[in-house]
């Protein structure tokens, strides 16, 4: 495309008269020309000079020519890519797509639920063993640690208060040191108690004999140890009341030489309430995780399983439904999307519009330019000549394509799409409606909350189907161990 000076933004610049004459020096070639009385009075035929000046106006008619294909031919290529976006074709692939997504989301949580199901009946079968191993018939009481921790925090305030008053006669400090070392005692009575219980009290039961080994003694160690600690601490008290200064590290020497030699009754009476508080910690640390060892986590382990089972279920209830009537959604509003297109490509046809009446100005500008410049050589040629001047001076030279331009083909072309176009966006739902009717009607009637319902029980049964394969190829497995010779 020929271009002239530079061009701004992309387009050919203004057209002047006197650009293009200057461009070809139309003056100056016509009064060179007259010297020699060219053109001859008897030519038909144009001079050289406005061959040139003729084929200068061609190449810039080419380049606005050029340009306005280009700009139509981008307008045409726009529409034809926003049309392909709402052909039927592509619909039913949006339709497809929704019904894809609606299913994928589905077996994806349909594979969740198979895994818990899976696990909580492996769990199960755990419990099952566990209780066919150890001879249990029954299952754990587990208490909620904020029982425990309530049950065990009750005794020690009942024991740190009667300590409290009883040490208070003997502390220097009053009430408050006697409630300090009361505190103390009692915290490290129900430890005590409760480690007696939740430990060796609990592996004494145990199906395995050889738990006793350790259990047993371990047992007695702690008892006794109970009872020696608390017999210490009554010692501790009368050594205080006789002597104030006396230090706990003596207390030791004066048990071991006489255990039982305690006269104070308040003192007595530390020592039966601290292993009464150390038996009542000791009976909860028994029964709290079960009483037999192994056997509430079991248990636990199978039931956290088949809430997991029944939370999944809830889940899928409550948050399945909404996500799949969001992605059904996405197949509404087809009416609206095609009025939207419809507004756009009112605007489509105007630029349409813009870039022909452009056109039209740029060849009109063409057209006076080039009739202009050929005035001016014609009057410089006239002036200097001293012979006739041609006839066909006194006519204009005549470029079809200039001075009778035709309809550009590329806006035809564009008009005739966006037509095509508009017919089609607005007969368009009626044609989806009528050539999608089964597909919809699969989208738009499906049953989701039956679809969910469904899907937990295929769910559970494949579940439990993977489980029982599981399990026959585990007693396989453990057939064929048992008859391979030794």
């Amino acid at each position: 495309m020929a271009r002239e000076g530079g061009s701004t933004n992309g387009t050919l610049p203004p057209i002047t008269a006197h650009h293009l004459a200057e461009t070809v020096q139309a003056g100056h070639y016509g009064a060179s020309d007259a010297l020699d009385n060219n053109p001859p009075p008897q030519s038909t035929l144009p001079s050289q000079t406005e061959m040139t000046l003729l084929a200068r106006v061609m190449e810039l008619f080419g380049g606005i020519r050029q340009e306005a294909a280009a700009a139509l031919n981008g307008l045409h290529a726009e529409i034809a890519g926003r049309r392909e976006i709402f052909t039927q074709e592509r619909y039913e692939g949006r339709v497809r797509s929704i019904e894809a997504s609606m299913r994928a989301l589905l077996n994806r949580h349909g594979g969740e639920l198979e895994q818990r199901v899976y696990d909580a009946l492996k769990a199960k079968r755990e419990y099952e063993f566990f209780n066919y191993t150890h001879r249990r018939t029954a299952d754990p009481k587990i208490d909620k640690w904020q029982f425990i921790l309530l049950f065990l925090i009750v005794p020690l305030a009942i024991e740190s208060l009667l300590n409290g008053n009883f040490f208070a006669e003997a502390s220097e400090f009053g009430l408050v040191g006697g409630a300090a070392t009361a505190v103390i005692i009692s915290a490290l009575n129900i430890a005590l108690g409760f480690l007696v219980g939740l430990w060796p009290a609990r592996y004494c039961q145990h199906v395995r004999a050889s738990h006793l080994f350790w259990a047993l003694p371990v047992y007695v160690a702690l008892i006794i140890l109970i009872v020696m600690f608390n017999l210490a601490v009554g010692h501790y008290r009368e050594m205080l009341i006789a002597t104030p200064d006396a230090r706990s590290l003596q207390v030791l020497p004066r048990m071991l030489e006489s255990p039982l030699a305690i006269t104070e009754l308040k003192s007595a009476a530390l020592v039966l309430i601290g292993c009464i508080v150390a038996f009542a910690a000791a009976v909860k640390g028994y029964s709290a995780f079960g009483t037999y060892p192994g056997h509430g986590n079991a248990y636990k382990r199978w039931r956290q399983r088949w809430n997991a089972v029944e939370e999944e279920r809830r889940r899928l209830d409550t948050e399945l439904l909404p996500e799949l009537e969001a992605i059904r959604s996405g197949i509404d509003g087809f009416k609206e999307d095609c009025a939207r297109e419809l507004a756009r490509l009112q605007a489509t046809k105007a630029d349409a519009d813009q870039a022909r009446e452009l056109y039209g100005a740029r060849l009109a500008q063409l057209r006076s330019a080039k009739d202009a410049a050929l005035m001016q050589y014609r009057e410089a040629n006239l002036r200097v000549r001293t012979d006739l001047p041609p006839a066909y001076f006194s006519q204009s030279l005549n470029v079809p394509e200039i001075d009778q331009p035709a309809e550009l083909t590329e806006y035809r072309a564009v008009r005739t799409l966006i037509a095509d176009f508009e017919r089609q966006l607005a007969n368009m739902p009626a044609l989806v409606e009528a050539k999608l009717r089964d597909r919809l009607a699969l989208v738009r009637g499906l049953d989701l909350a039956g679809e969910i319902e469904r899907l937990k029980a295929r769910a559970a049964e494949a579940g439990r189907d993977a489980f029982e394969q599981d399990e026959a190829a585990r007693k396989q497995i453990n057939a064929e161990f048992a008859a391979m010779k030794r």
